[in-house]
């Protein structure tokens, strides 16, 4: 079934998952007419949790009682049980409502809360490194003392205190505002919310096979 698509929405819900670290980097948030109406901020690092009891709480406080008008999830690099967390619920929201579902980049989201489009965004990963999302290319992950920023214009993110001497300016920035996610959501195409995973799954199967289902 295709999702209604409005012209112009109303109402929208915003989430956040990809914070990893202990600072208030995740959020749910509800928005009308391009105003914030509730927002809940969670610290990164155990937020995956919250996010149900968060959004009820919002929707019930602020007497939601009907399908808002689409969903906006940011889609990662970040916390892979905060990013799985925040994306099924928005997804399984987005289609209960039968409303478009919206993914934006972290990276995205921050660039436009700063209004920086330049600016390259590093972000908390696991094992002592980063994630690096430029504004062109790939997102990648790197060691943060192998990280090489020679020829960025300038370096954001919640990871940026990892490292004391960038050869470019600093921008202060842990997290998006919703009106910076709303705003990178602007040319975003409804479909599914898949996560922005840069790491491949640490899951494997076993090496001799997994075993045949039972008769």
């Amino acid at each position: 079934m295709s999702m209604p698509v409005r012209a112009v929405a109303h109402r929208t819900v915003v989430f956040n998952g990809a914070g990893a670290g202990m600072g208030l980097t995740s959020l749910v948030a509800l928005v009308e007419d391009g105003d914030v109406v509730a927002e809940k901020l969670m610290a990164g690092r155990g937020a995956s949790e919250h996010f149900a009891p968060a959004i009820r709480d919002l929707l019930v406080q602020n007497g939601w009682t009907t399908a808002p008008d689409r969903v906006i999830a940011v889609i990662g690099p970040g916390s892979f049980t905060g990013l799985r967390s925040s994306l099924s619920l928005a997804a399984g929201l987005a289609a209960g409502w039968n409303c478009p579902a919206l993914g934006v980049t972290l990276g995205a989201a921050i660039r436009a809360t700063l209004a920086r489009p330049d600016a390259v965004c590093v972000s908390i990963a696991r094992r002592g490194r980063v994630f690096i999302d430029p504004p062109q290319g790939s997102v990648m992950a790197r060691q943060i003392v192998d990280l090489e920023a020679a020829g960025w214009t300038c370096v954001t993110g919640d990871a940026v205190t990892e490292k004391l001497d960038w050869p470019c300016p600093v921008l202060p920035c842990e997290t998006p505002s919703v009106a910076g996610i709303l705003q990178a959501a602007e040319h975003a195409v409804p479909g599914p919310l898949i996560p922005l995973y840069v790491d491949p799954p640490e899951a494997k199967p076993p090496a001799a096979g997994l075993r045949s289902a039972p008769l």
